[in-house]
Order: structure tokens, then sequence, then C-alpha cells
């Protein structure tokens, strides 16, 4: 029986193995630079002319270089939904969206395979799931992790079984705990913050029943996805015409729903299509601003939508470390002769501003996993960090505001949870 550990993300995902005995993540694709990643993008692009798919990068580089197809990112938050049974076209034949999401699954598995080069096949595997697919709807929640164990099965995977992902990342921490702590595991993706209150220590790491050391779970639907949203809202869309005044009627502005959509990676291609080229059309007639609806005009007839929600993506991320960045918008017009638009400045301050209501909901729900556990923040020894936007520094900041005594540790970003998840396949098929 061969195992491993699958961390299927919103924006990134990783799979670990055995290798030679060896607990291994493994390098799924080479990025830009020639470097081999453990992280794969969770993306997948049909190609019309070739009729083959493409995943990760390769699948951004695809559609970004123009050429014809249809890509799709963000394919976790599906999953909760309750359009999670529907299905999509895609040129002339009609898929799931298990079928989609197991396309990429089934991948990750097939890399992993290739990568131990012994001949093995992936029987089981340990998949990380958030505390709540859904939020508010626990049929929804069953069913979305029942749609992801079907989707497993499918991919090829014999036995599948789930773990929560911040009880993962806690495991992966524990393997460096020196003596006994109370830690809150803190884990920020790309589609959900998730929170685990837990005793570790290396004695308690041996014990085969740990259900005592976990104390509470919890979690709240806000993640990244939705951080590169707000950005692209307050920042990005207004040089399209958000939020701009109608000529004839100034107390209505332009409607926002194509706004929302186009800052939404799993909505952007619903803006592809000729009926809504005819209403933008008709929306320009009336405008206070034709030029800067020209620009969305032309943004969406040349389907640069991804390539947009791209640049607003690698924008938050440099604003971890930067106090400004510029977005070169006019990189996204080079079939066009007719539209100007300049670079567009995108500040911390505006990053927080925008983040603010996301960042209190978040920390709400952080403070009502301690309520759970009738645990103080006095009492809580580490604060262990994992999930690419907890490198935010408005999010460093609260945590170190609501636990000034606690001991910070920030975890790998990217592979706490896949090599916890690791761990806990080890455990459970071994």
């Amino acid at each position: 029986m061969t195992i491993c550990g699958l961390d299927f993300g919103t924006s990134n995902s990783t799979i670990g193995v055995l290798h030679n005995r060896v607990q291994t993540m493994v390098p799924l694709e080479q990025d830009a630079q020639g470097n081999w990643q453990t992280t794969l993008p969770s993306a997948l692009f049909f190609g019309f002319d070739d009729d083959e798919i493409s995943f990760g990068r390769q699948a951004m580089v695809r559609y970004t270089q123009g050429e014809s197809g249809r890509l799709m990112r963000s394919m976790k938050s599906l999953l909760g939904g309750s359009f999670m049974g529907d299905t999509t076209q895609v040129k002339n034949r009609f898929y799931s969206f298990d079928e989609i999401i197991g396309f990429f699954v089934g991948s990750l598995r097939q890399q992993a395979q290739t990568f131990m080069a012994d001949g093995s096949s992936l029987d089981s595997v340990v998949i990380g799931r958030p505390v709540f697919f859904n939020d508010d709807d626990p049929a929804l929640d069953r069913e979305a992790e029942a749609h992801l164990a079907a989707i497993a099965k499918i991919a090829g995977f014999r036995d599948v079984s789930f773990q929560y992902e911040p009880i993962a990342a806690a495991l992966d921490y524990e393997q460096q705990v020196k003596t006994e702590e109370l830690a809150l595991i803190v884990d920020i993706g790309g589609g959900t913050s998730d929170f685990t209150l837990v005793r570790l220590s290396p004695e308690r790491h041996l014990q085969a029943d740990r259900e005592a050391d976990f104390l509470a779970n919890n979690g709240i639907h806000i993640g990244g996805t939705d951080f590169d949203r707000r950005l692209s809202i307050a920042g990005i869309m207004p040089e399209f015409g958000f939020g701009m005044p109608m000529a004839d009627r100034p107390s209505l502005n332009m409607p926002g729903h194509y706004y929302h959509d186009l800052a939404t990676w799993h909505k952007i291609h619903l803006l592809y299509t000729r009926d809504v080229q005819r209403e933008l059309q008709s929306f320009r007639l009336t405008v206070s601003d034709k030029q800067r609806l020209d620009r969305l005009i032309e943004l969406l007839k040349h389907r640069k939508g991804h390539s947009l929600a791209g640049l607003v993506e690698q924008a938050k991320i440099e604003l971890s470390d930067r106090s400004e960045t510029q977005v070169h918008l006019d990189g996204l017009f080079t079939d066009s002769n007719d539209i100007s638009v300049d670079s567009c400045t995108l500040t911390q301050q505006l990053l927080e501003q925008s983040l603010q209501r996301d960042v209190e909901k978040i920390f709400l729900a952080l403070n009502e996993t301690l309520q759970q556990a009738g645990v103080s923040a006095q009492q809580i020894n580490t604060v262990f960090t994992t999930g690419g936007s907890t490198a935010l520094p408005m999010v460093t900041a609260c945590i170190d505001s609501a636990f000034p005594d606690a001991k910070q540790v920030a975890g790998d970003l990217y592979n706490s949870v896949g090599s916890g998840l690791l761990l806990e396949a080890v455990k459970r098929y071994s």
C-alpha cells in the first residue's frame, strides 16, 4: 500500500509521499526561472485548438499567451456551494465540476507516481479540508466532503480520508516542539481561514489517540481570493468604470455586478459573451466617462480578465513587504491601439482599508475558537501561522496585538498543511 497526503488548495496545491522511506513533498512543476516547486497553482486550461488540458503554471502561461481555450482557477471554492453539482460548457461538451476537479486531482496523483519512479500506485490518501466548506449549512458542508471523496476515488485512490487543514499544520509544527505547548494554529489560505487550538509536545506526538489534545476547531469562508477581490474593487476597477455615474442620471452609477464578477476568478468567464458586449455598448451611450468603459469592453473582448486578476494577486503579494506597488495595466491592451491607460499605484494603506472588514471577521472567528475551549489569549504559548495570507502586515500586526506574550512561529506558507497530511497518512495507513 502506497500512501500520500494531498492538500488541494483554492490557490495552490501540494502532495507529499514516502519516497525511499523519507517523507517528501513532491516537486510538481518548474517555475519561470526553471526551479522546481512543490506547489502547483490550482488552475487548469482546456486548449480549444489541441483539446489538451494543462495544469498549474503551464495552464496560466498558455492562457496569458493568448491561446484559445478556457482557464479555470479557485475550483475548490465550488465545493460547499449549492451549485457544486452543476455543469459548465467547455467548447462543445458539458463537464460537471466534479469531473473538472477530478482532472486536477488526478494530475497531482499522476505526477507523484511519476516522481516515485518505482512503478508503485498511490492507493491511500489523507486529504486536507477546511473546518467548514460552508459556514452556514451543515448539509452542504457534508456534501462537499462527500463530493471530494468521490472525486479522489475516481482519480484512482482506493482509501480516502480527511483531516482538518489546521490540524495537519499543527502536526507539522509539532515536529519541532521541544516542550509542552498550548498552540494556536492560524491557517489563512486562498479560500478559508481556519484555526485549531491544540496541546503539543514530543511525548504527545508519539501517542496514537490525539483527540483529547485538540481543544477547538473553527473557521470562516474568507481567504486570499477574497482579499484579491477587495483590492481589485477598491484600487483597479475604478479604472474600468466602477462607481462612475450615468451622464443622464447622475444619481445612478454604472451597474457594479460586472466589476464584482471580473474581480472573482471563477466568475470571470461569464463576462466573455456577446450578450455582455451588447449590454456594455448600450451603457456606453449614457455613461459619464466613455474612455473608462471602453477599457472594460476591450478587456473583455480580448478575454484579458484572468490576466488582470493575476496582476492584482501579484500586487497583493508585493504589498506584503513594501508600501506601494505599480500595476501595469497597459500590457493588457497590446492588441488595441485605441485604448490608453496608465499604470495604477496600489498602496499598503489601500490594501488595509479594503481588507479591514474581512480581517475583523477572521479575528472574530479566531476569538470564537478560544471561547469554545474556555481559553484566554494569555494562556496561549505559541501562535503558528501558515497559508500565504498570514504574511500580510495587517494580519501579523493583528496577531501580535491579540497575543503579545505568545511566541510567534511562521511555518512554511505553502507546505505545512501538506506535510502534516502526510504525517497523518503514515499514522493511519502504515
